[in-house]
């Protein structure tokens, strides 16, 4: 905070060349003191720059403050006001936010018709903000853009960032006490959005329209009434909606939620029929009763949920009196879609994703021959097994299966097995590919070191526990070239991905985190076959399944199935992860 008041310090800096007030009381003695404290003022700024210096030019700004003080101290003159503001600002480098405050106020109070009242305002505002004092600090805001001479947008930036701060009840109370048109503007859509945060759209835009008044004539009048229209769109009445079965008091189901509401605010905004979304928060003890519920509601053609594998396998037992695709946008474990004809996994299970990356590396890599080395684990004995059996139906072979224990780490017995085999075989190395399934990130280092040491340079394919930056980039002399399955993987520099952000952020005032994309993404599926006019749960299952959906964060094909076959191959090379492509596998 101290960081972001100093920066806006700098905006309205006063500059030698106008700190003339203009009055006819000449003291050179004045003069002579306020020229040596700007040259001290500005070294504290240079010294605040410089890496060396760790006191932060604090006693240039201490020096600097008495030059000013002792300006002022000299009675009326020709410095006197630019003193002022000179020493306040040097105390706030100072950190004495209050002190400068009470200065400001003295000027304000001897000085009204002063032509640094605008910088005076803007300076206490930053103060009050600083102080935690956030509707007083809007106020001087407003004060400063009241009497300003030049554009007030250079403003925006700081009226935001307090508007962000101030809670709703705050707020309404300052929409009527701001009188700049600018700033009323930003309180009132603030308000607004904030009523409509909630999904009382008819509160929302009623505040809106009860302050159209204070617009008249003025840019901001059309800019209210297409927010107006706005919320209009969004208070159509559904013809369908969506059911959302989510775990209570949980931040990834709020996080979930925030995605779906997006999507559904954007095509409620663009596209019909309206949707509208029939929410059920749920715990281990009554989610067969609030799946349930959904029978209730005739509207609903789909549910977005449960989010845990274990929680979907209890859903099973009831949806299929419900006749309702049931989907989930983040269960992994392999099947669940045969608990129940109405289940869906947006997010593939592990045996999908086995043959996927088997698959690339024998149509894709041109690998014929291939090792498996793995941990002997439950969890991990049905990707290997996906594997190998995919392996050998594409028409590879593998040449050796190794299991070691989990919490074993010296693999070196296990690599100078396969670098017999690979003697015996006399196959060129290239066409031969290591599946190394893991655990635990740790291993990434150990496998490819071991890799690297026998000099084997085999092709590493991995399952989604490589991807780990971290890991890769520690070991990188050996991890170079490595491939890898992933659930999801988000081109952060699309246009798409910087779209969404922005009107998340925009709604929602936060960075989207990557549940949030799982919402939005599923949502946008389901609408995708809505739009296109499938109502009924029964039109929406049988669409969902030949729809091909390709989103931020992961693409989504069924063919047929009821298990996402659209898996993400991604290879770090030259110290990054890069998406090789996405791979929907074939039957």
């Amino acid at each position: 905070m101290v960081k972001f008041i100093r920066f806006l310090l700098l905006i309205l800096i006063i500059k030698e060349s106008v700190l003339t007030q203009g009055y006819s009381f000449f003291n050179p003695v004045a003069d002579s003191l306020f020229k040596a404290g700007v040259e001290l003022f500005k070294f504290g700024l240079n010294s605040r720059g410089h890496l060396a210096d760790t006191s932060g030019g604090r006693e240039y700004f201490l020096n600097a403050y008495l030059k000013f003080d002792s300006v002022i101290s000299l009675g009326l003159n020709h410095r006197t006001t630019a003193s002022y503001l000179m020493a306040s600002k040097s105390l706030c480098y100072l950190n004495r936010f209050a002190d400068a405050g009470n200065l400001l106020r003295d000027f304000l109070s001897k000085f009204p018709e002063s032509e640094y009242v605008e910088d005076a305002h803007y300076t206490l505002g930053l103060i009050y903000f600083k102080l935690g004092d956030l509707d007083d600090a809007l106020l001087e805001i407003d004060r400063s853009i009241q009497v300003s001479k030049s554009d007030p947008t250079k403003y925006k930036r700081v009226i935001s960032a307090l508007i962000d701060s101030v809670d709703l009840t705050t707020l309404q109370k300052l929409a009527d006490k701001v009188s700049s048109t600018e700033v009323k503007y930003l309180v009132v859509v603030k308000v607004a959005d904030k009523i409509a945060l909630s999904g009382k759209y008819e509160d929302a835009k009623k505040y809106i329209a009860d302050r159209l008044r204070y617009f008249s004539g003025t840019e901001f009048y059309e800019r209210l009434m297409f927010k107006i229209s706005y919320y209009e769109r969004l208070l159509a009445r559904p013809e369908v909606k969506i059911g959302v079965l989510l775990p209570e008091r949980q931040s990834l189901s709020e996080s979930i939620l925030k995605g779906i509401e997006l999507a559904v605010e954007q095509h409620n905004l663009n596209f019909s029929p309206k949707v509208g979304i029939e929410l059920r928060y749920y715990n281990s003890l009554d989610i067969d009763r609030k799946v349930l519920s959904f029978k209730k509601v005739p509207e609903v053609s789909a549910i977005i949920g449960p989010v845990y594998s274990e929680d979907v396998q209890i859903c099973a037992r009831f949806i299929n009196d419900l006749k309702i695709p049931l989907i989930s946008p983040t269960a992994t474990s392999d099947g669940l879609a045969d608990l129940s004809d109405y289940i869906f996994q947006l997010n593939s299970d592990f045996t999908t994703r086995a043959r996927a990356i088997a698959q690339f590396a024998v149509f894709s890599l041109g690998l014929k021959y291939f090792f498996v080395l793995a941990p002997n684990d439950k969890r991990i004995k049905p990707f290997v097994d996906a594997f190998v059996d995919e392996v050998k139906l594409d028409s590879g072979q593998v040449m050796k299966i190794q299991f070691y224990n989990p919490d074993e780490t010296d693999l070196r017995g296990y690599f100078r097995e396969m670098k017999a085999v690979l003697d015996s075989f006399k196959v060129p190395l290239d066409i031969v590919g290591l599946f190394a399934p893991i655990l635990n990130s740790d291993f990434i280092g150990i496998i490819t070191s071991q890799v690297f040491y026998h000099d084997m340079n085999v092709k590493i394919l991995g399952n989604d526990i490589w991807n780990n930056f971290n890991e890769l980039y520690l070991n990188r002399r050996y991890t170079d070239g490595v491939v890898f399955t992933a659930g999801w993987k988000v081109d952060f520099e699309s246009q798409a991905y910087k779209n969404f952000v922005k009107v998340f952020k925009d709604r929602y005032g936060v960075e989207p985190d990557e549940l949030s994309i799982y919402g939005y993404d599923t949502a946008r599926f389901l609408l995708e076959v809505i739009k296109a006019g499938m109502l009924t749960p029964g039109e929406v299952y049988n669409a969902i399944k030949k729809v091909e959906f390709f989103g931020i964060g992961r693409d989504i094909v069924f063919e047929d199935g009821r298990v996402n076959r659209s898996i993400a191959i991604l290879v770090f090379k030259d110290n990054l992860i890069r998406r090789l492509t996405q791979w929907t596998i074939k039957k």
